[in-house]
């Protein structure tokens, strides 16, 4: 029995639409997939933030111990940082045996170097260094 001419068109461009559905389907899951993991490495990153604020540690040796090279490379900053920075004082700059320290001018204040490492305190109108 011989095939209708017809139902072969049918058939045909039925394949055609379908494939081109299945192609845009499958487009809309890599771009969910690429806006998902961006997600992840924000949400990684926000929380390394919080755990080195509460616990005192170095935000950037959490970031190479905790996230991949291609994730470092990937990390936006979060808007409420640039929200904290923006509302906070600024550092007073101190020199030091041709060093320079930046310090939270107040009592038990942080002091940092130029890398932004916490590496000691101000009290009492000094600086001691841990």
């Amino acid at each position: 029995m011989t095939k209708s001419k017809e139902l072969q068109l049918f058939r045909n461009e039925f394949i055609t639409n379908i494939e081109g559905l299945d192609d845009m389907v499958n487009q809309y899951i890599k771009k969910i997939k690429k806006e998902y993991a961006q997600i992840l490495i924000d949400e990684k990153n926000k929380l390394l933030i919080k755990i080195a604020e509460g616990e005192n540690l170095d935000l950037n040796i959490l970031k190479s111990k905790y996230l991949k090279a291609k994730e470092l490379n990937n990390v936006s900053t979060p808007d409420y940082i640039i929200y904290s920075i923006n509302n906070e004082e600024l550092l007073d700059k101190i020199v030091l045996n041709d060093n320079t320290y930046y310090y939270e001018n107040k009592e038990k204040g942080k002091v940092y170097d130029v890398n932004y490492t916490e590496i000691g305190y101000y009290k009492n109108n000094d600086v001691f260094f841990y």
